[in-house]
């Protein structure tokens, strides 16, 4: 059989509902039967089990498709293994699919039978829920459409009740593969096998709150499965964000590596421009200029002593214009430019914005306010002299283009690449997931994170800290998937020891030196 994953993964691809068919019956062509896919699905799952969760009683509950056949192969597999299995079928025979009867065939062969789960008769499932120290979930894998009825409903609802701990085959049953919401009574698992690819409900809330635990395991697809599949997303692994961090020459020097140029700060938010800074400072870079409005100037100066400062035309502590000369040698100068955090909207500032994206020809960050100065001639960016970067939140992007927050939420994996691949630039959508839109349309989702980044400021630290990546090496593509990961991967190293809500934007720049030497070693 061949296994369609490298030994170390650089990204996982996440599939719809009718891409995973698609994938299913591209193998069926290339040779690959269906009930070789269901033996090597079921037979990865159960060595998963084996070697994680050393069970010793479990409680299998099978549907009449083909997760409930994956789910037959793991109890014979786990009853071959020496494992107490006890086996459910809420389907009869004659109603499940083809390659789920053979495997059902197969467990008899064995020597295990399973029980027919019929309505109103729930006191043998339940006495197993009891029983077993793990449950099987395989009723239902990515085809759910509508809410679950019927016994299935009922069973769900025992199951729930009973606390048992969980590992749901593919998706919790009951879920719609490809959608956050919850529709109807839905397992709560403890962990969940993904079958060879993410499913968009994996990471979409609140339906990933109810997959627990999620690991991929593999199928005997080909492995040249998706050369007439366009997954839906791709989700990068350790490996492949420790690719894409910049390399250091051992000879190098400050102009080595790299210079930032960060345009932020107004009155009464020079702390925005003082963490976009240090976050790039902290990323690598070897020079960092803030240039801000001159009323704040000196407290920026003193609060930065590793950044050097230019100061802009200033109107009641707002940025009034570039036409500072030292301005524009900072500019010349500079590697890759930032410009948002806390900088104001005030209609000077929006002017002086658009202005810098039509001069600067190298790579540009556009966050907070830099994006709000586009909010009424996004076309704009489409003439940009270099790649740019927006990385806005649901309610900025919702300004951008016309829709409410909640609208740009409920579709933010389409928005993302569909913005991204009309404007010819990369998309970092704040949330979570937070969705990376690419020139091309190829959209990753970023699966690290908690809610400790929920606060003022870790937007700033993000920007600076692509900013960073982008100064030491690294395409802004790359370091929009890199600076999402290290960030929230920064979270929840925090959260390790000390409590997630205690997390400030300057406690995750103060941290980045001990996470960056852990992501040094992924590659």
């Amino acid at each position: 059989m061949n296994d369609p994953m490298p030994s170390i993964p650089l990204e996982r691809f996440v599939l719809t509902a009718e891409d995973q068919r698609a994938a299913d019956q591209a193998a069926v062509a290339r040779g690959v039967p269906e009930i070789e896919l269901m033996e090597s699905a079921g037979r990865s799952a159960s060595d998963w089990i084996l070697d994680h969760l050393a069970p010793s009683r479990v409680a299998v509950l099978g549907g009449p498709g083909g997760n409930g056949g994956d789910g037959l192969v793991v109890s014979r597999l786990l009853a071959e293994a020496g494992i107490e299995v006890r086996t459910f079928l809420l389907q009869e025979a004659e109603q499940m699919s083809r390659a789920a009867g053979v495997m059902l065939e197969r467990l008899h062969d064995v020597g295990e039978r399973e029980s027919l789960v019929e309505d109103g008769a729930f006191d043998e499932v339940e006495s197993a829920l009891a029983w077993g120290d793990w449950v099987v979930d395989a009723l239902f894998g990515s085809g759910v459409t509508r809410p679950l009825a019927g016994r299935y409903r009922d069973v769900v609802e025992r199951l729930n009740a009973a606390r048992s701990r969980v590992v749901s085959l593919d998706l919790p049953s009951g879920l719609a593969s490809d959608q956050g919401e919850i529709f109807g009574d839905v397992v709560r698992a403890t962990v969940t096998l993904a079958m060879a690819f993410l499913k968009p409900a994996h990471l979409f809330f609140p339906a990933s709150g109810l997959c627990g635990n999620v690991a991929v395991v593999s199928v005997a697809y080909p492995p040249d499965i998706l050369s007439s599949i366009r997954p839906r997303a791709r989700v990068a692994e350790q490996a492949g964000v420790g690719r894409r961090l910049p390399g250091r020459r051992q000879d190098g020097h400050k102009g080595t590596f790299g210079r930032v140029l960060v345009v932020a700060g107004s009155v009464g938010m020079a702390g925005a421009a003082i963490l976009c800074c240090r976050a790039a400072l902290r990323a690598g870079a070897g020079l960092v200029t803030l240039a801000a409005p001159a009323s704040i100037n000196a407290v920026l100066a003193k609060a930065l002593p590793e950044a050097t400062t230019v100061s802009l035309p200033d109107e009641e502590g707002h940025l009034a214009g570039i036409g500072d000369p030292r301005f524009s040698q900072a500019l010349a100068r500079a590697d890759v430019v930032a410009i948002g955090p806390g900088l104001s909207r005030a209609p000077a500032t929006g002017a002086a914005v658009r202005e810098l994206v039509s001069r600067f020809g190298g790579p540009i960050l556009l966050d907070a306010d830099g994006i709000a100065a586009f909010k009424e001639s996004v076309v704009e960016l489409r003439s940009a002299n270099a790649p740019v970067l927006l990385t806005p939140h649901p309610g900025e992007f919702g300004e951008l283009v016309g829709r409410s927050s909640d609208e740009v939420d409920a579709d933010r994996l389409d928005a993302a690449g569909s913005f991204a691949r009309e404007f010819g630039l990369t998309l970092l959508l704040k949330g979570r997931p937070t969705a990376i839109g690419l020139p091309d349309g190829t959209v990753y989702l970023n699966p690290t994170g908690n809610t400790g980044l929920a606060t003022g400021g870790s937007g700033d630290a993000l920007t600076g800290l692509i900013a960073g990546f982008v100064a030491g090496g690294a395409t802004l593509e790359d370091a929009a998937i890199l600076g999402a990961y290290v960030h929230g991967w920064t979270a929840e190293v925090y959260a390790r020891d000390q409590a997630e809500r205690s997390l400030t934007p300057s406690d995750l720049i103060d941290l980045l030196p001990t996470v960056l030497r852990e992501v040094e070693s992924w590659s």
